[in-house]
Parts: structure tokens; C-alpha cells; sequence
């Protein structure tokens, strides 16, 4: 059984829901993280709100499937996920940027992989820690 995903809507009925998708992923993420202005204001790379915005993230990815799935259109599905893809522009650059300084500040740990337990040296390899 293949499953057919043709627009089942009129074209004006796709739009108005796909708009209010993304709508709708707007204010996920607003209610589950907060305005991008108070997640600028927190140090950078706090791990409760990069927690927070990845929490967001999945349910808005949940809820465009579910409503593009259920109303059998593409266009709600292409629309929702370029407002996830949106926001989490928004939030990560957010997340990285230093309130004191305006700039993004990047630790050496964002850069090392998970199996890694030291700091990253510029070699690219790592370096000993004492």
C-alpha cells in the first residue's frame, strides 16, 4: 500500500494551514523556550536553554508531521519544516552569542565528539590535560 500524498486541500485551503502550521511552530517554540531576546540575554551556551530550544525542536517536528500526515499535504509539511528550520537558526545563533560582548563564543568542547574527553588542540587531534 503506497501512501498517496497529493494535496487533498484547494490551493487557497493549503496556504491558510500551512500558514497556520507554521504559526503553530512559532508558538511552540515561544512557549517552551521563550522570546529569542531572553535567550540572547543568557550566557552563552547554557545547556538548560539549548535543552529547552532541542525539546521545542522535536515537538514541532511531531506536530507538522502529524497535521501534514493527517490533512494528506505536502505543502503544510514543506512550510512547517522551513519555520523549524527558521527558528532553530534563530535560537542556536542565540544560544552561541555572549550578552556581554554581542559575539558568538564557541568553547573548545563544542568542537569535540562525544567519545572525547579533553580539550581539542589545533592539530585537530587531543591534547593532554593535566
Amino acid at each position: 500500500m503506497a501512501l498517496d500524498i497529493k494535496p487533498r486541500l484547494k490551493a487557497e485551503n493549503s496556504i491558510i494551514a500551512s500558514l497556520g502550521v507554521a504559526g503553530l511552530v512559532v508558538g511552540i517554540y515561544q512557549g517552551m523556550v521563550g522570546p529569542v531576546s531572553d535567550v540572547h540575554a543568557t550566557g552563552a551556551n547554557d545547556i538548560n536553554m539549548q535543552a529547552s530550544v532541542r525539546k521545542a525542536g522535536w515537538a514541532s517536528l511531531v506536530t507538522v508531521s502529524a497535521v501534514g500526515l493527517l490533512a494528506r499535504d505536502p505543502n503544510i509539511i514543506i512550510l512547517g519544516g522551513i519555520t523549524i528550520i527558521v527558528e532553530e537558526v534563530m535560537y542556536r545563533h542565540a544560544i552561541f552569542t555572549n550578552p556581554a560582548t554581542g559575539q558568538i563564543q564557541v568553547d573548545a568542547g563544542a568542537y569535540a565528539s562525544v567519545g572525547d574527553h579533553g580539550p581539542v588542540g589545533l592539530s585537530g587531534g587531543l591534547t593532554a590535560v593535566a
